[in-house]
C-alpha cells in the first residue's frame, strides 16, 4: 500500500546520540561507585519514570544528584544528562524538508523534558526541531513509551492515520517489532545505515 505518513524516532535516527558522553561527564564530576551506570544505557528505574512523565524535572534532577552521592550540583546533573545529545546533521534537516512536501511527518520518541528543551533548539534554521513535523509525540507527555503498543496507538488515534499507510523509522529492534506487529511498514536504522542515502535510493 502507498505510504502517506512517516513516523520518525529521534535519538539514533534524526539526532546523533552518544550515551558514553553522559557517562564520562558524570565520571569527570564524581567517582563512578555512586552511579548505577552500565555501558550504553542507564538502568536505574528513575530514568523510566522520568521518560513516562511519572516524576517532575526537579524530582529527576534530585535523583541524579542523590545517585551521585550529592557530590554534584543540579546544573552539573543537567549538563551531564544532556551530554549524550551530540548534533542534528544538516543533511537530515534537508531530508525532512524534502519529505515534508509529500508525506505527513510525525515523531514518536522516548524522551524527557530536559532533553526536549535541549534538542528542540538543535535544528539549524528552525526555532524548534518539532517545526519540521506535523506533530511530535513524546513519551513523557503521552505517558507511555515504545515498544509499548499504547504509545503507537496514541499517535494513531491522535493523528487519524492507518498503520499500513505509514512508514515507521527507528533504531531499536523491539520498537520495530511492535510497529510491524501493529501493521506498520518499517525501516530499522541499524549501525552504518545512512537514512539520507536510504530515502534517496528507495523512493516510497
Amino acid at each position: 500500500m502507498r505510504i502517506l505518513n512517516i513516523i520518525f524516532d529521534l535519538g539514533g535516527v534524526i539526532i546523533d546520540l552518544d550515551v558514553e558522553r553522559t557517562y564520562n561527564t558524570f565520571k569527570n564530576y564524581i567517582s563512578d561507585r555512586y552511579l548505577e551506570l552500565e555501558y550504553g544505557y542507564i538502568k536505574h528505574p528513575v530514568f523510566r519514570q522520568y521518560e513516562t512523565g511519572a516524576i517532575s524535572d526537579d524530582e529527576f534532577i534530585e535523583a541524579l544528584v542523590s545517585l551521585a552521592g550529592n557530590e554534584i550540583t543540579a546544573q552539573q546533573a543537567v549538563d551531564a544528562w544532556n551530554a549524550m545529545l551530540v548534533q542534528i546533521p544538516d543533511e537530515r534537516i534537508r531530508l525532512l524538508e524534502s519529505l515534508k512536501s509529500d508525506y505527513r511527518l510525525f515523531v514518536l520518541s522516548n524522551t524527557n523534558e530536559i532533553h526536549t528543551q535541549k534538542f528542540e533548539s538543535m535544528a539549524n534554521g528552525y526555532n524548534k526541531l518539532s517545526d519540521l513535523f506535523e506533530s511530535a509525540w513524546y513519551s513523557h507527555i503521552i505517558g507511555s513509551r515504545k515498544p509499548e503498543r499504547q504509545a503507537f496507538q496514541t499517535l494513531i488515534d491522535g493523528c487519524n492515520i492507518l498503520p499500513e499507510e505509514t512508514l515507521f523509522v527507528d533504531d531499536l529492534e523491539n520498537n520495530i517489532n511492535t510497529a510491524r506487529d501493529m501493521g506498520f511498514q518499517t525501516l530499522h536504522v541499524t549501525r552504518g545505515l545512512n537514512i539520507v542515502e536510504w530515502f534517496k535510493d528507495n523512493p516510497l
